[in-house]
């Protein structure tokens, strides 16, 4: 198996767009997109959340300050969509209907902080017990905005060739350059891209040949810390406008 404690791949993405220019960004200088609590992310093709009217276990992404929507989508035939989740490692959760955390499960147990965490579903129940199978396909989209750099962190790939990013800003990427190739036990493998507006993803494998319960992978998504202060700017910037254009109609005879 190849051994691969931190593997870093940085990858331009072409688009048609404004962005303020950014060098690489370090993990100091990123900024988490996951949310700052645990919960599950609110998912509206499927259904929202499991507790959609507790506000401590729904999160609705595009409130927060670099706003984006999360899609499931469907990998395989035998599953549904995934559900997703922001988990810290150290503490136990327990969102009902088959799905709960505990601090050290069997399986992924991802470094410190809160990580993206999907729940592979099948016939509407969580598989491996307590939703202990981290496999899903998302689309994350930033809802108009363009990051002009975006690090993925996957955490604990061992399966060659099913994790990492199959479309960026719409199109299909090259599997050789954006499918990552299994290391060992708990290792980290970023993925970075330049001018995203949205991407798709894939964490984990339900079809693993060296697990008979699959492989599972959690994800950390970030972008410069600029870039959440830019997107505030933008939210601000479209309120001034908004405000000049009420004033101007108000002042039509």
């Amino acid at each position: 198996m190849k051994n691969f404690k931190k593997l870093v791949k940085t990858l331009a993405v072409s688009t048609i767009g404004l962005g303020i220019a950014t060098g690489t960004i370090s993990e100091a200088q990123a900024a988490s997109l996951a949310p700052t609590q645990e919960g599950e992310i609110k998912i509206d093709n499927i259904g929202g959340c499991l507790n959609p009217l507790d506000p401590t276990q729904c999160i609705d992404t595009t409130t927060l300050p670099f706003a984006y929507e999360v899609t499931s989508l469907g990998y395989d035939n035998n599953f549904d969509p995934s559900r997703l989740f922001a988990d810290r490692r150290d503490t136990d959760n327990d969102y009902g209907f088959g799905i709960q955390f505990i601090g050290d499960d069997e399986g992924t147990n991802t470094e410190s902080g809160i990580w993206f965490r999907p729940v592979a579903i099948q016939g509407g129940v969580p598989v491996e017990g307590d939703g202990g199978l981290e496999v899903g396909q998302f689309k994350f989209d930033f809802l108009g905005k363009i990051a002009n750099e975006v690090r993925l962190d996957f955490f604990d790939v061992e399966d060659s060739g099913f994790s990492g990013i199959l479309k960026v800003n719409g199109a299909d990427v090259d599997p050789e350059d954006f499918l990552l190739d299994g290391g060992e036990d708990g290792n980290t493998q970023t993925l970075r891209l330049e001018n995203v507006s949205s991407f798709v993803v894939q964490l984990g494998n339900v079809n693993s040949s060296q697990f008979p319960t699959g492989d599972g992978v959690n994800l950390a998504v970030s972008v410069p810390e600029s870039e959440t202060s830019i997107a505030l700017s933008l939210v601000a910037v479209a309120g001034v406008l908004t405000l000049k254009r009420r004033k101007k109609a108000s002042q039509k005879v």
